[in-house]
């Protein structure tokens, strides 16, 4: 009666806090491989990039911008987040009492186990992590070779670049029983002379999936050149999911360079 006459009105309690978000898409990866569907209230803006393997996962879930305003609306209890808002953001939300999860840089294929078993365990899904890592564990013994790498494998993404020793993707080709085409460590430009010269023996392609990093016709990966070197190379193709994000999913790859290699 107190609060009609006085014109005031009590606050109905705001709704307890509750289940998880990731906002960009290899927190999307990690968060709609470790935990059921029920406990995921919404993922990112970019869970339909193609470079993403999120997408039928994510069917029907909200979609959220990495910004504090989108977050606090949905009141979750959690944050997951890789490369995706700052320190400023992670003050903000857990000032709320909002929990920040962040995913570690998988510089090698030895990082991938230990950071899905941390971050498993800050979601409370150890198990599913498990069960992930036992797949991928198996795809690496599978591909695991007897002898040194003999044949060498050279990595052709859209945007003309390689890779050597020393980055996460020589990691997936030395896994895979190979050896990377480009001898010197980090990236650089496609060699189109040198491959004239020294044919690769593979040609290991990714990201030709995605729309984001298609090139148009004058991209050095579609040269004359690098088709004619490569023409007796064999080719393997890998989705980009597999390799954005360095996770299990990269146990995919070394599986399918691996088939390339035992073919002979």
């Amino acid at each position: 009666m107190l609060a009609v006459l006085t014109g005031c009105q009590q606050r109905a309690p705001l709704p307890e806090r509750r289940g998880v978000v990731s906002i960009d898409f290899c927190a999307d990866q990690m968060v709609l491989g470790l935990l059921p569907r029920e406990r995921v209230r919404a993922v990112s803006f970019e869970a339909e990039s193609d470079a993403s393997f999120a997408a039928p996962r994510a069917r029907g879930l909200p979609r959220l911008r990495p910004q504090i305003e989108d977050i606090a609306a949905l009141r979750p209890a959690i944050v997951v987040r890789s490369f995706r808002g700052d320190a400023r953001l992670d003050r903000q939300l857990r000032s709320m009492g909002i929990r920040v999860v962040q995913l570690g840089y998988a510089g090698t294929l030895g990082d991938v186990a230990g950071d899905m078993r941390r971050v498993a365990a800050e979601l409370d899904a150890e198990t599913k992590a498990t069960a992930l890592l036992a797949g991928y564990d198996a795809e690496l013994a599978a591909a695991r070779g007897t002898a040194a790498p003999a044949q060498s494998a050279l990595y052709v993404t859209p945007g003309d670049v390689t890779t050597g020793p020393g980055s996460f993707v020589a990691d997936v080709i030395a896994a895979a029983g190979l050896k990377p085409y480009r001898e010197q460590p980090g990236w650089g430009t496609l060699p189109l002379e040198e491959m004239v010269r020294r044919p690769p023996d593979v040609v290991f392609r990714a990201f030709y999936d995605s729309a984001r990093y298609r090139q148009d016709r004058w991209s050095s990966s579609l040269h004359p050149v690098v088709a004619q070197a490569s023409r007796r190379a064999k080719e393997v193709e890998v989705p980009g999911s597999w390799l954005a994000c360095g996770n299990w999913l990269a146990g995919h790859a070394v599986a399918r360079l691996s088939e390339a290699r035992k073919e002979g």
